[in-house]
């Protein structure tokens, strides 16, 4: 890559020849507002601060913001998608749930799962109804991510297509040298748990669905780092997370999304921020006698560094494509 045009921030390939600006292929492509704005408004709305309140602070019409929100969702979910569904993650433990949201179009479910020894949020996943496709979906990121044939221990809620789909998707062909096609059998390390909370007498009831009981709590507490009980503790923890930056999933708001493609396209830069950008007082590591604050991207191995919004949104990972 070189550059073509030091005044207009032009930059041309070398391969196909093709020149582009600093901002092609980002969400600051073509946007008349300061960038400095842009990234400021953007922060304010990831973390949960009320658009009625940045469209009396910084002048924007709501058309606008909505239309930065959805360029930078769309972004923010192909970034998170290359860094973390590649296959290359050590998943140990993943607690998964699944949380229900009133929008202005009817109720909608969001699936997610969470890696509980990074608090690496995975993938998530918003449907109109606790279907088996909004499970699939968010089990086939899973798998896309995790490496293949590690142990991994699936603890979730007594919703039955958990199981079901982890079932289907955690599978490797077995050959055994005759013809037609080799038979699909579970990984062998994997394992699942279900927490089932019955509202009579308040009692809980921790089964294991699948795999070994004893390899099963090893994990655990190789995960959490200590001796424990089955639990979906993280996963639930992460949902007062989501409800707290993304006012829309609050049950009773009067900011409530206006739909779910919208909702979708916040959450996943939600997502960007709670694995990239914002440390985690329980990642911290002693260095040197220094505490060093991580944010859960660090604690995976997808990145080095916390990031900033505007790295985000500047983060270019379209491959360069060759001229015919």
């Amino acid at each position: 890559m070189g550059v073509h045009s030091r005044r207009d921030a032009r930059y041309r390939c070398h391969r196909c020849h093709t020149t582009f600006t600093a901002t092609h292929g980002t969400p600051l492509y073509r946007l008349k507002t300061d960038p400095n704005i842009v990234h400021l408004v953007l922060t304010l709305l990831t973390f949960g601060c009320p658009i009625p309140a940045v469209v009396m602070a910084f002048k924007i019409d709501e058309r606008t913001l909505a239309d930065w929100v959805r360029t930078a969702g769309e972004h923010a979910q192909r970034v998170h998608e290359h860094l973390v569904c590649q296959g290359q993650l050590h998943l140990g433990q993943v607690q998964a749930d699944e949380l229900w949201c009133r929008t202005q179009r009817g109720v909608r479910w969001l699936a997610t799962a969470v890696c509980v020894s990074s608090r690496l949020l995975l993938w998530g996943a918003l449907a109109a109804e606790r279907t088996h496709a909004l499970i699939a979906e968010v089990v086939n990121q899973v798998h896309c991510a995790a490496q293949l044939q590690s142990p991994v221990l699936w603890a979730t809620d007594g919703y039955g297509a958990w199981k079901t789909q982890v079932l289907r998707m955690f599978r490797t062909p077995r050959h055994t040298g005759r013809r037609g096609r080799p038979a699909l059998v579970p990984w062998a390390e994997l394992h699942i748990v279900q927490v089932v909370k019955r509202t009579s007498r308040d009692r809980i009831e921790r089964r294991i669905a699948f795999g070994d009981l004893f390899e099963a709590l090893h994990l655990i507490e190789a995960s959490q780092g200590r001796p424990g009980t089955v639990n979906t503790a993280f996963v639930e923890r992460l949902n007062a997370t989501l409800r707290t930056w993304l006012p829309a999933l609050v049950r009773r708001s009067r900011h409530a999304g206006s739909d779910g493609e919208r909702l979708e396209r916040h959450f996943f830069l939600v997502v960007a921020a709670y694995n990239l950008i914002r440390p985690h007082r329980s990642l911290r590591v002693q260095v040197n006698g220094r505490w060093v604050d991580r944010t859960p991207g660090m604690a995976a191995g997808v990145t080095d560094h916390a990031w900033t919004v505007a790295e985000l949104l500047r983060c270019r990972i379209e491959p360069c494509v060759q001229a015919a």
